[in-house]
């Protein structure tokens, strides 16, 4: 089975977004850490899209901030 990243096309598949379970490399996944509960923190990875989202992202806000949106 072939896989590639869903953004870049790179043959090297890394992990999937954790809304919409596109394939992404190392290079375009973004890292988020996502409160669950009393002192739970959970890592997720989302595409750059999914990112900034405040549907898929709860934090999305500091990414829209950095990214200038």
């Amino acid at each position: 089975m072939n896989q590639a990243c869903g953004v870049c096309g790179r043959d090297t598949v890394f992990t999937t977004c954790a809304d919409c379970r596109m394939q992404l490399c190392d290079r375009c996944a973004r890292f988020e850490l996502l409160a669950e509960g009393c002192g739970t923190v959970v890592p997720a990875y989302f595409c750059p899209s999914c990112v900034s989202n405040p549907l898929a992202n709860p934090n999305a806000i500091f990414w829209q901030m950095k990214e200038g949106k």
